[in-house]
């Protein structure tokens, strides 16, 4: 019986080595692959979110404003140099950038004529005018592009004069404006801007025993200016 056991343990023995030898060498399975990182990047060079402040300088040039005394007309086109500041604030989602500025411009803007009737001198100055805005944009990488529009607010003085009489008022006239611009990033904190804007401020009235000088006031200005952006 021993004898039997025996020989059943070397036969199970030899045909468990045999198996083995056919399955060849060893091979360890390969190491195991770590996952690859790409670093995060932490600042984007043309984020236009935050805020911002700068310097402008540009043109303006009127828009045929009528002016009317006594039966008399005639047009008055003020025209000149003006330069400024801005403070502003952006808010960007993905490609759309909405945002509000405010600006105050020193100027020197105006102009003068005769009524058609030829008694009558009539003039224009704009000493300063401001402007608060909101603005929406599209921002691709370095450029944004942007329309604009609020409220506009200037010193204005009118003035007229006949050989009976003379009239002059200087006051805060109100109105609105609208327009666009284009904003280049140059370097991650600094920018250059221009900008178009269209300036209504409406009506102006001044009232004498001779009569009543009525004019309206609008113009149109271009500006360049650079921002720096916190």
């Amino acid at each position: 019986m021993n004898k039997l056991l025996l020989a059943g343990l070397a036969a199970g023995a030899w045909t468990t080595c045999a198996s083995a030898a056919d399955l060849g060498p060893y091979t360890p399975p390969p190491p195991r692959a770590e996952p690859i990182y790409e670093p995060v990047r932490e600042h984007n060079a043309w984020n236009w979110q935050g805020l911002y402040f700068g310097a402008n300088a540009g043109y303006g040039w009127g828009n045929d404003n009528s002016a009317y005394y006594n039966g008399a007309s005639g047009s008055l086109n003020p025209s000149g140099w003006y330069g400024g500041g801005q403070i502003g604030y952006n808010a960007q989602f993905n490609w759309l950038v909405l945002g509000m500025e405010a600006d105050l411009q020193g100027a020197d803007i105006s102009d003068s004529t005769s009524l058609n009737s030829g008694f009558a001198n009539v003039q224009t100055d704009i000493d300063w005018f401001s402007t608060v805005r909101g603005r929406i944009g599209y921002a691709a990488g370095s450029t944004l592009v942007y329309f604009t529009g609020g409220w506009a607010f200037a010193d204005l003085n009118q003035s007229i004069t006949t050989p009976s009489v003379s009239m002059s008022k200087d006051e805060i006239a109100s109105g609105y404006t609208l327009g666009g611009g284009m904003e280049w990033k140059f370097a991650p904190n600094w920018s250059l801007k221009t900008e178009y804007l269209y300036v209504d401020l409406g009506e102006q009235t001044l009232s004498g025993p001779s009569g009543t000088y009525t004019t309206d006031t609008d113009f149109h200005t271009v500006r360049a200016g650079v921002n720096f952006h916190f």
